[in-house]
């Protein structure tokens, strides 16, 4: 079983902090979304936060521009750091559409990653065909990432009961976690949909969604309603907030931490 995570080898370590488990982590997990970075930046962000961090999202589909030799020293890198890697769902759709998608995860696990997002906010795609993409990739040995929700439509979540019946289609089909869409729920709205966050999870594990908070307003809404084990998707730069977030030493909290802990 991971350790709890006190600290006490860092900075000022007789500051007492909320203890977190260790990795590896099998819950509060930060999934850290690298967006095309070069290896100099990839050394910078383990050095400074790679302790915090249990997964890397490789994204935008940079990888497609990069060689092969390039993304397996990176996914070397990070899982020598002990954060695992998976790719975002921009080539797996692209791979759909062209019907390579079992040559594609096979290459995603001869690179050395664990798993692939499987969604559909730049094509068509039936559940059935999702479905059957999450059985493809997990019959491969990967990790199916299961996007819940769709980009670029708000109004995906006016149909609640809709996205319940995806989230155990998914589930059936042998995803492994639920990453649910951050666009038209806590991202270009004018207010975090909470009660519809709350909705469609309420039947469900936790522990088994995603969640997109790639702002401060949605981090601080899923720490103060889901407790600091929730799993996160963040960018590179929201890593230690996201962490002080967790530990209750950002924003609102610090004295209340203080006090319970009690003082020497």
């Amino acid at each position: 079983m991971a350790q709890d995570l006190l600290l006490e080898s860092t900075a000022f370590g007789f500051i007492r902090v909320a203890p977190r488990p260790s990795k590896p982590r099998q819950a509060g997990l930060t999934i850290m979304a690298d967006r095309g970075f070069g290896m100099h930046h990839v050394e910078d962000v383990l050095e400074t936060c790679g302790q915090y961090i249990d997964f890397i999202k490789l994204g935008k589909g940079s990888h497609r521009l990069q060689s092969e030799d390039f993304v397996r020293r990176k996914i070397a890198a990070y899982r020598q750091a002990e954060a695992e890697v998976f790719f975002a769902g921009d080539v797996s759709e692209a791979a759909f559409l062209q019907g390579v998608s079992r040559q594609y995860f096979r290459k995603v696990k001869e690179l050395g990653a664990v798993g692939v997002e499987i969604s559909s906010a730049q094509v068509a795609m039936s559940l059935s065909d999702k479905c059957e993409l999450i059985r493809m990739a997990a019959g491969e040995g990967l990790r199916a990432v299961a996007e819940v929700g769709q980009k670029g439509q708000e109004s995906w979540t006016d149909a609640e009961k809709t996205v319940v019946a995806q989230v155990r289609a998914y589930q059936k089909a042998g995803a492994w976690k639920l990453l649910l869409q951050g666009e038209g729920v806590s991202e270009d709205v004018e207010e975090i949909k909470g009660d519809f966050i709350l909705k469609v999870t309420s039947d469900f594990d936790i522990n088994d969604f995603i969640f997109q908070a790639k702002n401060t307003a949605a981090q601080k809404w899923y720490v103060s309603m889901l407790g600091n084990q929730v799993n996160v998707d963040v960018y590179d730069d929201q890593v230690i907030d996201m962490e002080l977030m967790r530990r209750g030493i950002r924003k609102r909290g610090l004295f209340g931490l203080v006090g319970s802990l009690g003082q020497n």
